[in-house]
């Protein structure tokens, strides 16, 4: 080695280095803060691509496979269809044994939501469900805006195709009262508000009466004017049969104020009213059948001789009431005398009777005869309808409780804390018709 590269040696060997304090560069902003904040730029891109994708993940999901809508479909077939924000079937359910026959094997998920309507419906005719005997459809439609489901309801109904069916369409909403009613009677939530809208009409009958009736009888008993189509009578007799049936009973030809309706008392008749001969006649004809249900005869030429202190006994009224019956072995005979007319029930031959006498001179004033007469079936006890209805509504401690008995049901009211609850039961079975729960 040359005393160059010594020199070198020994010069390289006494540089001392400083010594660097990292903290205090940090404090600095030195060098070390600049990667720091260069980190922090890539955490926020990278939180803000997360928040997209959810975002985004979230609009998808919302689009493509969140339910937004429940549609309907009731024929005695009963089916649900579960669609997006797209309209397309996410779900087809049925609802019964006939639902499962008509959805069979198709696979309707992913189809526009009518295409799948008239894929279902034109199974229906396929099946037999749709005939020309039965040839009404129930539609209902389920969204939680109520705009949207009226929207909906009138797509599905325009974009329909078929000809000479009768649609009752409506929008409905899940509500506690009529999802108890459907799951106790094992029917969709639309044929719930069908038959309720039928009660609100007509409060003669009831919920046990109607629940078993197919659409195209509840679209008969409807007479809703919003129905397209018509819902068909082919089944029945039809009006021209049961109005000849009513005029050869009462044997008379010229008739006036003549009316015909097909409704419901049990099974569909046909109810019929007119004038002839000055007396006012009533019929109720099964529409099925043909048989004569029930009919009155009001004599209009009677007048209130209530001044006349002549009277009949109530033997003699008893006599010409069964002599005009042609019956002589009665049951629950009842009489009663209002003002100078007597009133008289009685029951014979599984008919029931009622008559109308003028207490002076033994005329028949009215008349009715129901050959569709029942025995009353025994009654529940009025402490067991009220178990049953606070069984339901799961209270105990009860005030201000009422109960009624009225035409084979029993109407209960009562408070427990701040709610008042209603019930109605049936006398017979002890089913729960329709109860009603308000808050304070």
């Amino acid at each position: 080695m040359n005393n160059i590269e010594k020199r070198i040696n020994k010069n390289l060997n006494n540089i001392k280095l400083p010594k660097f304090d990292f903290n205090n560069l940090e404090k600095k902003g030195f060098v070390y803060m600049e990667k720091k904040r260069k980190w922090s730029i890539m955490a926020t891109i990278s939180t803000l691509c997360v928040v997209c994708l959810l975002v985004i993940g979230g609009l998808y999901y919302n689009n493509n496979y969140k339910v937004t809508s429940k549609v309907g479909i009731d024929v005695n077939p009963s089916v649900e269809l579960k669609i997006n924000q797209k309209e397309k079937v996410l779900e087809v359910i049925a609802n019964n044994e006939d639902g499962k026959k008509i959805i069979s094997d198709m696979d309707l998920k992913g189809s526009d939501i009518n295409v799948a309507v008239n894929a279902l419906i034109g199974s229906m005719v396929k099946n037999g469900y749709i005939t020309e005997l039965a040839n009404s459809i129930l539609i209902s439609v389920e969204n939680n805006d109520n705009t949207k489901a009226e929207t909906l309801r009138q797509e599905i109904l325009n974009q329909i195709n078929m000809e000479n069916i009768s649609i009752i369409s409506q929008t409905v909403n899940e509500e506690q009262e009529l999802t108890d009613l459907a799951n106790q009677y094992n029917i969709s939530l639309g044929k719930v508000k069908i038959i309720k809208q039928i009660i609100a009409n007509n409060n003669l009958l009831t919920f046990d009466q109607l629940a078993s009736l197919s659409i195209n009888e509840l679209n008969l008993i409807l007479k809703d004017e919003n129905t397209s189509g018509t819902a068909s009578q082919k089944a029945y007799i039809g009006e021209d049969k049961a109005k000849e049936i009513a005029l050869n009973h009462a044997n008379v030809t010229s008739v006036t104020n003549y009316k015909i309706e097909l409704d419901f008392d049990d099974v569909m008749v046909y109810e019929i009213e007119f004038k002839a001969n000055n007396k006012e006649y009533d019929y109720e004809i099964n529409a099925t059948t043909g048989d004569i249900i029930e009919y009155e005869i009001d004599d209009k030429n009677y007048t209130n001789n209530s001044n006349t202190t002549s009277k009949i006994t109530n033997d003699e009224a008893k006599k010409i009431a069964l002599n005009h019956a042609n019956v002589t072995n009665i049951t629950n005979y009842k009489i009663e005398l209002d003002g100078n007319k007597y009133e008289i029930e009685f029951n014979a031959n599984s008919k029931e009777y009622d008559y109308e006498i003028d207490a002076t001179t033994g005329k028949i004033i009215k008349y009715s005869i129901d050959n569709n007469y029942k025995e009353p079936n025994p009654i529940i006890t009025k402490d067991e309808a009220k178990k049953i209805a606070l069984n339901h509504a799961n209270v105990s401690n009860i005030f201000d409780y009422e109960i009624e008995l009225d035409d084979n049901k029993y109407e209960i009211e009562f408070k427990s804390g701040n709610k008042e609850y209603d019930y109605e039961i049936n006398a017979t079975t002890g089913k729960i018709i329709e109860y009603e729960i308000d808050t304070d």
